[in-house]
Protein backbone atom coordinates (compact mmCIF):
# COMPACT_ATOMS: atom_id res chain seq x y z
CA UNK A 1 0.00 0.00 0.00
CA UNK A 2 2.91 1.93 1.42
CA UNK A 3 4.70 1.67 -2.86
CA UNK A 4 1.45 2.01 -4.26
CA UNK A 5 0.72 5.68 -2.77
CA UNK A 6 4.77 6.33 -3.20
CA UNK A 7 3.91 5.45 -7.07
CA UNK A 8 0.98 7.67 -7.34
CA UNK A 9 2.98 10.74 -5.46
CA UNK A 10 5.53 10.61 -7.87
CA UNK A 11 3.51 11.03 -11.20
CA UNK A 12 1.81 13.55 -9.18
CA UNK A 13 5.12 15.06 -8.98
CA UNK A 14 6.29 14.21 -12.87
CA UNK A 15 3.22 15.82 -13.97
CA UNK A 16 3.78 19.06 -12.10
CA UNK A 17 7.18 20.24 -13.85
CA UNK A 18 7.95 22.62 -15.38
CA UNK A 19 8.65 22.38 -19.14
CA UNK A 20 12.43 23.01 -18.11
CA UNK A 21 14.92 20.06 -18.41
CA UNK A 22 17.16 19.32 -15.69
CA UNK A 23 20.55 21.01 -16.72
CA UNK A 24 22.43 23.94 -16.94
CA UNK A 25 20.80 26.15 -20.18
CA UNK A 26 22.80 27.20 -22.48
CA UNK A 27 25.49 25.82 -25.10
CA UNK A 28 28.66 24.32 -24.43
CA UNK A 29 31.75 24.08 -26.73
CA UNK A 30 35.70 22.76 -26.94
CA UNK A 31 37.79 24.90 -28.05
CA UNK A 32 41.14 25.50 -28.66
CA UNK A 33 43.88 28.15 -29.50
CA UNK A 34 47.22 27.76 -30.77
CA UNK A 35 49.45 30.38 -28.95
CA UNK A 36 52.70 31.40 -29.81
CA UNK A 37 53.51 33.20 -26.69
CA UNK A 38 52.67 29.95 -24.56
CA UNK A 39 54.24 28.21 -27.52
CA UNK A 40 51.42 25.16 -27.18
CA UNK A 41 48.06 24.55 -27.64
CA UNK A 42 45.60 25.57 -25.26
CA UNK A 43 42.85 23.84 -24.76
CA UNK A 44 39.63 25.81 -23.81
CA UNK A 45 36.23 25.15 -22.45
CA UNK A 46 33.06 27.86 -23.47
CA UNK A 47 29.83 28.18 -22.23
CA UNK A 48 27.39 30.19 -24.09
CA UNK A 49 24.43 32.34 -22.07
CA UNK A 50 21.04 30.40 -22.89
CA UNK A 51 19.59 32.98 -24.61
CA UNK A 52 22.86 33.47 -26.99
CA UNK A 53 21.41 32.10 -30.36
CA UNK A 54 17.92 33.83 -29.65
CA UNK A 55 18.67 36.93 -29.52
CA UNK A 56 21.53 37.50 -31.73
CA UNK A 57 21.96 41.21 -31.68
CA UNK A 58 23.14 40.82 -27.91
CA UNK A 59 26.97 41.27 -26.91
CA UNK A 60 27.77 40.04 -23.24
CA UNK A 61 30.72 40.21 -20.75
CA UNK A 62 33.42 37.59 -20.50
CA UNK A 63 34.39 35.79 -17.62
CA UNK A 64 37.52 34.31 -18.07
CA UNK A 65 37.77 30.99 -15.67
CA UNK A 66 40.99 29.93 -14.37
CA UNK A 67 41.38 26.31 -13.60
CA UNK A 68 38.71 25.65 -16.10
CA UNK A 69 38.70 21.77 -15.81
CA UNK A 70 37.52 22.47 -12.43
CA UNK A 71 35.66 24.87 -12.50
CA UNK A 72 33.59 25.50 -15.22
CA UNK A 73 30.27 23.39 -14.05
CA UNK A 74 30.11 24.80 -10.61
CA UNK A 75 30.76 28.53 -12.17
CA UNK A 76 28.38 27.98 -14.95
CA UNK A 77 25.41 26.15 -13.22
CA UNK A 78 25.52 28.92 -10.65
CA UNK A 79 25.55 31.63 -13.10
CA UNK A 80 22.94 29.97 -15.00
CA UNK A 81 20.58 29.85 -11.54
CA UNK A 82 20.94 33.17 -10.91
CA UNK A 83 20.50 34.66 -14.29
CA UNK A 84 16.91 32.97 -13.78
CA UNK A 85 16.38 35.30 -10.30
CA UNK A 86 17.88 38.63 -12.19
CA UNK A 87 20.43 37.83 -9.30
CA UNK A 88 23.39 38.23 -12.29
CA UNK A 89 23.95 39.05 -15.51
CA UNK A 90 24.17 36.72 -18.85
CA UNK A 91 28.04 36.21 -19.54
CA UNK A 92 29.89 33.89 -21.52
CA UNK A 93 32.36 31.88 -19.83
CA UNK A 94 35.72 31.34 -21.23
CA UNK A 95 37.29 28.09 -19.11
CA UNK A 96 41.17 27.99 -19.50
CA UNK A 97 42.60 24.59 -19.21
CA UNK A 98 46.17 23.91 -17.29
CA UNK A 99 49.02 22.61 -19.02
CA UNK A 100 51.83 24.33 -16.47
CA UNK A 101 49.54 25.70 -13.79
CA UNK A 102 52.67 26.70 -11.69
CA UNK A 103 54.37 28.40 -14.23
CA UNK A 104 51.11 30.73 -15.61
CA UNK A 105 49.89 31.84 -12.39
CA UNK A 106 52.50 32.91 -10.21
CA UNK A 107 54.51 36.22 -10.97
CA UNK A 108 57.94 35.66 -9.59
CA UNK A 109 60.39 32.64 -9.65
CA UNK A 110 60.75 30.58 -6.19
CA UNK A 111 62.84 27.75 -6.66
CA UNK A 112 61.84 26.60 -3.12
CA UNK A 113 58.41 25.39 -4.98
CA UNK A 114 60.04 23.86 -7.64
CA UNK A 115 58.25 20.61 -7.00
CA UNK A 116 55.12 22.03 -8.40
CA UNK A 117 56.76 22.63 -11.51
CA UNK A 118 58.95 26.17 -12.60
CA UNK A 119 56.94 29.18 -11.63
CA UNK A 120 56.92 32.56 -12.15
CA UNK A 121 55.58 33.32 -15.61
CA UNK A 122 52.02 34.95 -14.36
CA UNK A 123 53.39 37.98 -17.22
CA UNK A 124 54.04 35.79 -19.87
CA UNK A 125 50.47 34.07 -19.07
CA UNK A 126 48.56 37.41 -19.01
CA UNK A 127 50.37 38.25 -22.42
CA UNK A 128 48.52 34.93 -23.79
CA UNK A 129 45.47 36.33 -22.53
CA UNK A 130 45.67 39.58 -23.61
CA UNK A 131 47.35 39.70 -27.23
CA UNK A 132 46.09 36.50 -28.17
CA UNK A 133 42.97 34.50 -25.97
CA UNK A 134 40.85 38.11 -25.93
CA UNK A 135 41.14 39.16 -29.35
CA UNK A 136 40.15 34.80 -30.34
CA UNK A 137 37.40 35.40 -28.19
CA UNK A 138 36.08 39.04 -29.73
CA UNK A 139 36.51 37.77 -32.99
CA UNK A 140 34.50 34.77 -32.66
CA UNK A 141 31.60 35.22 -29.97
CA UNK A 142 29.41 38.04 -29.58
CA UNK A 143 31.15 39.48 -26.62
CA UNK A 144 31.14 43.58 -25.07
CA UNK A 145 34.36 45.36 -23.60
CA UNK A 146 33.46 44.14 -20.29
CA UNK A 147 35.81 41.50 -18.92
CA UNK A 148 36.11 39.31 -15.64
CA UNK A 149 39.22 37.31 -14.40
CA UNK A 150 38.25 34.63 -11.77
CA UNK A 151 41.06 32.30 -10.34
CA UNK A 152 41.12 30.13 -7.37
CA UNK A 153 43.76 29.85 -4.87
CA UNK A 154 47.51 30.37 -7.58
CA UNK A 155 44.70 31.85 -9.44
CA UNK A 156 43.05 34.44 -6.89
CA UNK A 157 46.63 35.28 -6.73
CA UNK A 158 47.15 35.77 -10.25
CA UNK A 159 43.49 37.43 -10.71
CA UNK A 160 44.88 40.45 -7.65
CA UNK A 161 48.29 40.36 -9.38
CA UNK A 162 46.36 41.14 -12.38
CA UNK A 163 44.61 43.90 -10.83
CA UNK A 164 47.73 46.22 -10.30
CA UNK A 165 49.89 45.13 -13.09
CA UNK A 166 47.27 45.61 -15.98
CA UNK A 167 44.46 47.09 -14.31
CA UNK A 168 42.79 48.49 -17.51
CA UNK A 169 42.93 44.85 -18.89
CA UNK A 170 39.69 43.52 -17.08
CA UNK A 171 36.92 45.33 -15.27
CA UNK A 172 36.19 43.01 -12.64
CA UNK A 173 38.41 40.40 -10.28
CA UNK A 174 37.86 37.27 -8.29
CA UNK A 175 40.17 36.07 -6.05
CA UNK A 176 39.00 32.57 -4.30
CA UNK A 177 41.28 31.92 -1.10
CA UNK A 178 44.40 33.74 -3.00
CA UNK A 179 47.80 32.69 -2.58
CA UNK A 180 49.03 36.05 -1.41
CA UNK A 181 51.68 34.37 0.58
CA UNK A 182 53.87 33.46 -2.56
CA UNK A 183 57.34 33.85 -2.86
CA UNK A 184 57.63 36.21 1.01
CA UNK A 185 54.25 37.78 0.40
CA UNK A 186 55.97 39.31 -2.92
CA UNK A 187 53.18 41.09 -4.33
CA UNK A 188 53.02 43.05 -1.48
CA UNK A 189 55.90 44.76 -2.94
CA UNK A 190 53.41 46.78 -5.53
CA UNK A 191 50.35 46.13 -3.97
CA UNK A 192 50.44 49.31 -1.93
CA UNK A 193 51.90 51.59 -4.40
CA UNK A 194 50.07 51.16 -6.84
CA UNK A 195 46.71 51.22 -4.52
CA UNK A 196 48.17 54.25 -2.69
CA UNK A 197 48.94 56.24 -6.26
CA UNK A 198 45.77 55.15 -8.35
CA UNK A 199 43.49 58.00 -8.35
CA UNK A 200 40.46 56.33 -10.29
CA UNK A 201 40.18 52.63 -11.10
CA UNK A 202 36.97 51.76 -12.98
CA UNK A 203 37.02 48.44 -11.11
CA UNK A 204 35.59 46.21 -8.84
CA UNK A 205 37.36 43.14 -6.59
CA UNK A 206 36.33 40.22 -4.78
CA UNK A 207 37.77 37.95 -2.52
CA UNK A 208 37.54 35.37 0.38
CA UNK A 209 39.16 33.11 2.07
CA UNK A 210 37.70 29.38 3.95
CA UNK A 211 38.81 28.24 7.17
CA UNK A 212 42.79 28.93 6.79
CA UNK A 213 45.08 30.07 9.00
CA UNK A 214 48.99 30.44 8.87
CA UNK A 215 50.37 32.43 6.16
CA UNK A 216 47.20 32.11 3.77
CA UNK A 217 45.63 33.90 6.34
CA UNK A 218 47.85 36.66 7.55
CA UNK A 219 48.46 37.72 3.58
CA UNK A 220 44.21 38.21 2.90
CA UNK A 221 44.50 40.28 6.19
CA UNK A 222 47.00 42.65 5.38
CA UNK A 223 45.71 42.83 1.78
CA UNK A 224 42.25 43.35 3.37
CA UNK A 225 43.67 45.94 5.05
CA UNK A 226 45.27 47.82 2.14
CA UNK A 227 42.07 48.13 0.49
CA UNK A 228 40.63 49.57 3.72
CA UNK A 229 43.33 52.27 3.67
CA UNK A 230 43.68 52.96 -0.39
CA UNK A 231 40.35 52.74 -2.46
CA UNK A 232 40.42 54.38 -5.68
CA UNK A 233 37.69 56.45 -7.09
CA UNK A 234 35.54 53.79 -8.80
CA UNK A 235 36.87 50.91 -7.37
CA UNK A 236 34.49 48.82 -4.76
CA UNK A 237 35.41 45.47 -3.44
CA UNK A 238 33.90 43.01 -1.02
CA UNK A 239 36.19 40.85 0.96
CA UNK A 240 34.53 37.24 2.92
CA UNK A 241 35.89 34.67 5.14
CA UNK A 242 33.76 31.80 5.45
CA UNK A 243 34.89 29.25 8.45
CA UNK A 244 32.52 26.63 7.14
CA UNK A 245 34.52 26.60 4.29
CA UNK A 246 37.64 24.80 3.34
CA UNK A 247 40.81 25.93 0.80
CA UNK A 248 39.19 23.74 -1.45
CA UNK A 249 35.22 24.51 -1.38
CA UNK A 250 35.71 28.95 -1.16
CA UNK A 251 35.19 29.07 -4.77
CA UNK A 252 31.96 27.07 -4.92
CA UNK A 253 30.15 29.43 -2.19
CA UNK A 254 32.72 32.46 -3.45
CA UNK A 255 32.04 32.59 -7.14
CA UNK A 256 27.95 32.66 -6.12
CA UNK A 257 28.79 35.48 -4.25
CA UNK A 258 30.81 37.24 -6.31
CA UNK A 259 28.23 37.29 -9.17
CA UNK A 260 26.06 38.84 -7.08
CA UNK A 261 27.75 41.46 -5.51
CA UNK A 262 29.53 42.12 -8.87
CA UNK A 263 25.57 42.94 -10.18
CA UNK A 264 25.27 45.21 -6.97
CA UNK A 265 28.03 47.39 -8.07
CA UNK A 266 26.80 47.57 -11.20
CA UNK A 267 23.14 47.54 -11.07
CA UNK A 268 20.89 51.01 -10.89
CA UNK A 269 19.91 52.16 -7.36
CA UNK A 270 16.68 51.71 -5.63
CA UNK A 271 16.29 55.79 -5.10
CA UNK A 272 17.18 55.95 -8.63
CA UNK A 273 14.72 53.64 -9.93
CA UNK A 274 11.72 54.91 -7.37
CA UNK A 275 12.38 58.44 -9.97
CA UNK A 276 11.24 56.99 -13.20
CA UNK A 277 12.20 55.94 -16.43
CA UNK A 278 14.45 58.92 -17.29
CA UNK A 279 16.65 58.52 -14.43
CA UNK A 280 16.84 55.19 -14.92
CA UNK A 281 17.98 55.61 -18.61
CA UNK A 282 20.39 58.66 -17.40
CA UNK A 283 22.30 56.30 -14.97
CA UNK A 284 22.86 53.45 -17.76
CA UNK A 285 24.03 56.32 -20.08
CA UNK A 286 26.74 57.42 -17.07
CA UNK A 287 27.46 53.54 -16.26
CA UNK A 288 28.04 53.02 -20.47
CA UNK A 289 30.52 55.79 -20.74
CA UNK A 290 32.52 54.38 -17.66
CA UNK A 291 33.18 50.78 -18.91
CA UNK A 292 33.43 51.73 -22.36
CA UNK A 293 29.93 50.29 -24.22
CA UNK A 294 26.30 50.80 -24.75
CA UNK A 295 24.82 49.59 -21.48
CA UNK A 296 21.12 48.94 -21.87
CA UNK A 297 18.64 49.61 -18.23
CA UNK A 298 18.96 46.04 -16.44
CA UNK A 299 15.95 43.93 -16.70
CA UNK A 300 15.43 44.07 -13.07
CA UNK A 301 15.64 47.80 -13.08
CA UNK A 302 12.77 48.59 -15.39
CA UNK A 303 11.02 45.25 -13.81
CA UNK A 304 11.09 47.30 -10.31
CA UNK A 305 9.94 50.59 -11.76
CA UNK A 306 7.22 49.09 -13.23
CA UNK A 307 5.95 47.07 -10.33
CA UNK A 308 6.50 50.74 -8.34
CA UNK A 309 4.20 51.77 -11.09
CA UNK A 310 1.22 49.41 -10.08
CA UNK A 311 1.63 50.02 -6.38
CA UNK A 312 0.80 53.47 -7.39
CA UNK A 313 -2.23 53.10 -9.38
CA UNK A 314 -0.23 54.65 -12.16
CA UNK A 315 -1.48 51.82 -14.61
CA UNK A 316 -0.60 53.23 -18.09
CA UNK A 317 3.00 54.20 -16.95
CA UNK A 318 3.52 50.47 -15.56
CA UNK A 319 2.13 49.56 -19.23
CA UNK A 320 5.02 51.61 -20.44
CA UNK A 321 7.79 50.43 -18.41
CA UNK A 322 7.00 46.72 -19.03
CA UNK A 323 7.10 47.17 -22.72
CA UNK A 324 10.47 49.07 -22.79
CA UNK A 325 11.74 45.34 -20.92
CA UNK A 326 9.85 43.32 -23.60
CA UNK A 327 11.36 45.83 -26.29
CA UNK A 328 14.98 45.24 -24.83
CA UNK A 329 14.71 41.62 -23.99
CA UNK A 330 12.42 40.17 -26.27
CA UNK A 331 13.61 36.60 -25.26
CA UNK A 332 12.92 36.93 -21.60
CA UNK A 333 9.18 34.69 -20.45
CA UNK A 334 8.96 36.82 -17.72
CA UNK A 335 9.03 40.39 -19.70
CA UNK A 336 5.46 39.18 -21.51
CA UNK A 337 4.47 37.71 -17.68
CA UNK A 338 4.64 40.96 -16.13
CA UNK A 339 3.25 43.27 -19.20
CA UNK A 340 0.15 40.96 -18.49
CA UNK A 341 0.05 41.96 -15.42
CA UNK A 342 -0.03 45.74 -16.28
CA UNK A 343 -2.89 45.08 -18.63
CA UNK A 344 -4.84 43.01 -16.58
CA UNK A 345 -4.65 45.69 -14.15
CA UNK A 346 -6.32 48.33 -16.77
CA UNK A 347 -9.11 46.14 -17.37
CA UNK A 348 -7.26 44.98 -20.98
CA UNK A 349 -8.28 41.23 -20.30
CA UNK A 350 -7.61 40.03 -23.54
CA UNK A 351 -4.41 42.00 -24.24
CA UNK A 352 -3.53 40.69 -20.63
CA UNK A 353 -4.05 36.80 -22.11
CA UNK A 354 -1.68 37.41 -25.78
CA UNK A 355 0.74 38.62 -23.64
CA UNK A 356 0.32 35.10 -21.22
CA UNK A 357 0.23 33.15 -23.92
CA UNK A 358 3.36 34.56 -25.51
CA UNK A 359 4.96 34.41 -22.15
CA UNK A 360 3.89 30.80 -21.81
CA UNK A 361 5.50 30.12 -25.29
CA UNK A 362 9.05 31.63 -24.65
CA UNK A 363 9.22 30.01 -21.53
CA UNK A 364 9.44 26.89 -23.41
CA UNK A 365 12.30 27.97 -25.68
CA UNK A 366 13.88 29.82 -23.02
CA UNK A 367 13.39 26.85 -20.95
CA UNK A 368 12.28 28.51 -17.24
CA UNK A 369 9.65 27.39 -14.84
CA UNK A 370 6.33 28.44 -16.05
CA UNK A 371 3.73 26.88 -13.37
CA UNK A 372 2.76 30.29 -12.41
CA UNK A 373 2.33 31.83 -16.04
CA UNK A 374 0.16 28.84 -16.88
CA UNK A 375 -2.07 29.50 -13.44
CA UNK A 376 -2.13 33.39 -14.61
CA UNK A 377 -3.37 32.30 -17.81
CA UNK A 378 -6.00 29.81 -16.13
CA UNK A 379 -7.24 32.86 -13.75
CA UNK A 380 -7.02 35.33 -16.85
CA UNK A 381 -9.31 32.76 -19.14
CA UNK A 382 -11.78 32.98 -16.31
CA UNK A 383 -11.73 36.09 -15.76
CA UNK A 384 -12.71 37.05 -19.55
CA UNK A 385 -15.13 34.21 -19.22
CA UNK A 386 -16.98 35.91 -16.48
CA UNK A 387 -16.99 39.38 -17.90
CA UNK A 388 -18.67 37.57 -21.21
CA UNK A 389 -21.40 35.86 -18.87
CA UNK A 390 -22.45 38.74 -18.18
CA UNK A 391 -22.64 40.62 -21.10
Amino acid sequence: MFKHLITIFIILLLANISTAYGKVRGSSITDSLPSKILDEERGLLIHLPNNYYQNTELNYPVLYLLDGQRNLNHAAGTLDLLNQDSKSQEMIIIAIKNTHRTRDLTPTYDESYNEWGISGGADNFLDFIEQELIPYVNNNYRTNSFKILSGHSFGGLLAVYALQSRPQLFQAHFAFSPSLWWHDKVIFKEAEHFLANTLELNSYLYLNLGNESGDMLSAFEQYTQLLKTHTPKGFSYNSDIDKNETHGTSALIGQTLAYRYLEVSLQCPEEVISQGLSAIKQFYKIQSEKYGYQIKPSYGAIRQAGYMALDKKDITNAIKIFELNVKNYPYKADGYDRLAYGFEASGQLNKALEMMNIAIKKSMSENVENNSMKTHQANLLALIKEKMDKV
